[in-house]
């Protein structure tokens, strides 16, 4: 009797390579384009790339927020300390950034009255809690003036808008409260629109938002700033039977961060609302869309749904994610990434596309390095192919780029 031959071993697949002379290119093309929608969605990371004149980062990136915001709880006496541990440890792991505190800290306080408690704190207490920490996030998104660089990235990304003419505007989605942007736009004398109308005292309006003839023209860029400013407040005219929302000088409160949409007063989820349609519209509705995401590790389950359904229903919508760092394997933008083909995730040593995960190799060293010279560093020298790191995921660098494109588009 024969002896059956064991099973030949299943061979283990060979690890995809991309080539980040060609990627990059792919991402330099629909930027260069001046008939596509271009949207982009601006985290936290864009405002921390930026280092103060005494070499710290001008705003501090969410983590480090994060812990400045426990230290002013701990400040407060024994009973917030312990409330700031019962509240993060209620939270899923994935979940205890300062906004996700907030927003958990907001809600006990509208559930609680008289003399009930949470997490050993009465109503009162609670409200003392949300102020420390919205005035504790407001100081930190206000960096003082003396330390603001006199060239900023942002002036980099505002002069690439101003420079290309565009079939429509340039829209600019923002999670960050700090005014960086507004600056970088404005020192460069680019027209920007922002929800806002009016000369004293402009205020929200959320109709310019939804009917496009309301908004100005293509020429004028779009910022919106999804959770809210340290330049907003909240301010009762006349016979206003609510607030209205106001922009103007930067201040102290933080009363209009604006993390989640929870139980916000009508006049505080109106922004809100109305900014996140305005991205659910821009990524679905609009044929040969491009959205970029910098700076934004895909921590805003809210923001992520808009995304992500928005790439599902509309495949000629073009998504690219810029990572610092390397995204976790089991995390919401990977797994994403391997549903939808027209979501390519560009990070340090992965990169997905068409639903494909792999590393980098730059194939050409002696013939590409010029294409790919100030975003990716090879492991080794030589003319052979070589892998490498890809640092578009630095604003700073991909504030280079477009400034690269802007000026080969002049030329």
């Amino acid at each position: 009797m024969t002896t059956p031959s064991p099973p030949a071993p299943t061979p283990t697949p060979t690890p995809k390579q991309f080539d980040p002379a060609i990627e990059s290119q792919k991402l330099r093309d629909h930027l260069a384009s001046h008939d596509k929608p271009i949207a982009f969605l601006f985290g936290a990371g864009t405002s921390a790339a930026v280092t103060g004149t005494d070499c710290k980062p001008l705003v501090p990136a969410v983590a480090e927020l994060t812990k400045r915001c426990k230290a002013s709880v701990v400040s407060l006496g024994s009973d917030y300390d312990q409330a700031w541990d019962v509240i993060v440890d209620g939270l899923r792991p994935d979940r205890r950034t300062i906004e996700d505190i907030l927003s958990a800290v907001r809600h006990m306080r509208d559930v609680v009255h008289g003399t009930d408690t949470l997490a050993g704190l009465k109503d009162v207490q609670l409200q003392a809690l949300v102020v420390c920490i919205q005035e504790t996030i407001s100081r930190e998104a206000r960096p003082d003036p003396s330390l603001i660089p006199t060239k900023l990235p942002h002036h980099q990304l505002a002069r690439w808008i101003e420079r290309i003419d565009r079939a429509v505007a340039v829209e600019i989605f923002t999670l960050n409260y700090d005014t960086l942007l507004e600056r970088g736009l404005e020192d460069e004398r680019v027209a920007v629109f922002d929800g806002f109308v009016g000369s004293h005292r402009p205020f929200f309006s959320s109709a310019s938002l939804a009917r496009e003839p309301l908004a100005p023209g293509r020429r004028w860029t779009r910022l919106w700033k999804i959770h809210g400013s340290v330049s907003w407040s909240a301010e009762k005219r006349g016979t206003d039977t609510a607030p209205r929302i106001i922009r103007g000088e930067e201040g102290t409160s933080g009363e209009l961060i604006l993390p989640s949409l929870l139980k916000y007063d009508e006049s505080r989820k109106q922004p809100y609302v109305a900014m996140i349609d305005r991205l659910r519209r821009q990524l679905a509705d609009r044929e040969d869309a491009i959205l970029v995401a910098a700076g934004y590790s895909f921590g805003d389950q809210h923001v992520n749904e808009v995304i992500f359904e928005a790439l599902a229903a509309n495949p000629r919508l073009h998504a690219f994610a810029l990572c610092f760092e390397d995204p976790p394997t089991d995390g919401e933008l990977m797994r994403a990434a391997d549903r939808q083909r027209n979501l390519m995730v560009l990070a340090p040593r992965t990169v997905v596309v068409g639903g494909q995960v792999g590393t980098w190799l730059l194939r050409d060293p002696g013939a590409d390095a010029h294409r790919v010279d100030g975003f990716f560093t090879a492991d080794s020298t030589g003319s052979a192919p070589v892998t490498g790191k890809l640092s578009l995921g630095s604003f700073t660098v991909f504030c280079e780029l477009l400034d690269q494109i802007a000026r080969n588009d002049r030329d």
